[in-house]
């Protein structure tokens, strides 16, 4: 687990320059010893034409002059120090040596490059002939100095690193402190910020890294900001929509305490009890619409008989249609209507959407419901013989609390809200109109026909 991202990036990018640093120190040796070799192989090759070039001169005269000039020669050479010996042979018979001839003869050297072993000490030989004054030319160079020059480089290559080591740390913390300071910034005002604010935090001058990071965060300050605003709401509704039966019932419960036969005493008490179911009925629908909010996601969503649930529901509201004597009626569906959906959401949609047209149809009318399949939906159509809707309100019928003025219909105001809300969440449209017969009102919800 990653306690702290700075001191992690910076250990790793430490770590990282090490290992990147090390597996170059031993390439660049490696490689060092690739180059030098060749180029020392060069300088024992010039060494040996300058001795060839010396020797077909016509002055000196002397083979020791020339070997004093040989030898200064080749310490002239920039052969970055290199401890040299020569010999010159002809007709087996050696004609000139170094100073430092360490009293082996190589006359028997193979021409071209060689590796000998001269008093304990491994040496680089080269031997070339000069068919012009006959003489067989011999150079030597100790394989230590070579060694120690490769060394020499890693070593200076390794002091560089040790040296610019702590300029990597210095730099890597200050570069990572720059990067990291967006999230400084973003913490400080989320740690600055009050309980209640719930604005999204900018998003200007944050890096792309960090970017999905905040919009997240940002979709979660939106979720809670309606929430809050949903239970606030919720409090709001629940007091508003109470007062009124709650007051209701306390007048009833004082009315029938006051009493003074026990006819008005069970009127009042009647009254108390249709009181009590109103406030319920508020309620549930209350509850109801808290729980299904546009930010909402409908979960546990499956293929359903909407003609079979519409069914079970209206068996469950049969009962009320009959206290009222209203005719209600389930037309058979031409084929299977199938939907995608939640069934105790839709059945809540299909259950106020008929409830409605009961209240509000007058007795001995009558509630048509059927389910037509038009190709690319399902429709849902209820038709009923009640007052109907005006074509200037149909819209607003489906706010919260929203009541037409003059309705005696009971009600809390809320069942279309919740079926406006259910069908947004299934994607799916309502639509109001007048009968064909021109009396009451047609509700029908379509819903996106599912692919067979």
């Amino acid at each position: 687990m990653i306690r702290s991202i700075k001191y992690f990036l910076i250990i790793s990018l430490l770590l990282s320059i090490t290992v990147a640093s090390a597996i170059n120190a031993i390439g660049n040796y490696l490689l060092d010893q690739k180059v030098i070799q060749p180029y020392l192989d060069a300088q024992l090759i010039r060494a040996s034409s300058l001795i060839g070039l010396l020797n077909q001169s016509a002055t000196p005269n002397s083979i020791e002059a020339k070997g004093d000039i040989i030898n200064y020669l080749l310490r002239s050479q920039p052969m970055t120090g290199q401890v040299f010996l020569f010999q010159i042979w002809k007709d087996d018979k050696l004609l000139m040596h170094s100073p430092n001839y360490p009293g082996v003869m190589l006359k028997n050297a193979p021409y071209g490059f060689s590796d000998r072993k001269i008093n304990g000490n491994e040496w680089r030989v080269y031997s070339v002939y000069d068919p012009k004054g006959g003489l067989k030319v011999i150079v030597a160079e100790l394989y230590n100095l070579r060694r120690e020059l490769a060394n020499d480089i890693a070593r200076s290559n390794a002091n560089a690193l040790l040296i610019t080591y702590p300029v990597f740390g210095i730099l890597i913390w200050f570069i990572i402190s720059i990067a990291l300071r967006s999230i400084s910034r973003v913490t400080t005002e989320i740690s600055n910020r009050a309980s209640t604010y719930l604005e999204p935090v900018q998003l200007t001058e944050i890096p792309n890294e960090i970017k999905p990071l905040v919009a997240e965060l940002n979709q979660l300050f939106i979720r809670l900001k309606l929430a809050f605003e949903r239970n606030k709401r919720f409090a709001a509704d629940a007091a508003h929509e109470l007062r009124t039966p709650l007051a209701a019932l306390k007048t009833n419960a004082q009315v029938a305490l006051k009493a003074d036969n026990e006819a008005d005493r069970n009127k009042a008490l009647q009254k108390v009890i249709e009181s009590v179911d109103r406030s319920s009925h508020v309620v549930a629908q209350l509850l109801t619409l808290s729980r299904l909010d546009e930010e909402d996601v409908l979960t546990d969503l499956k293929l359903m008989d909407l003609h079979k649930l519409a069914i079970e529901i209206i068996a469950y509201l049969a009962p009320h249609a009959l206290e009222k004597d209203i005719e209600i009626e389930l037309a058979p569906p031409p084929a299977d209507v199938i939907v995608l959906g939640n069934d105790t959401a839709i059945g809540i949609l299909i259950r106020n959407v008929v409830d409605n047209a009961i209240r509000y149809t007058p007795p001995k009318g009558e509630v048509n419901v059927s389910i037509v399949d038009t190709g690319t939906q399902i429709i849902f159509r209820v038709v009923d013989t009640g007052p109907g809707v005006p074509i200037e309100l149909r819209e607003r019928v489906f706010e919260r609390f929203y009541r037409i003025l003059g309705t005696k219909a009971s009600g809390s105001g809320l069942g279309l809200a919740i079926v406006s809300q259910i069908a947004a969440l299934h994607h799916a449209e309502i639509y109001l109109a007048t009968p064909p017969n021109g009396i009451g009102l047609q509700f029908d919800v379509a819903f996106p026909k599912h692919p067979a």
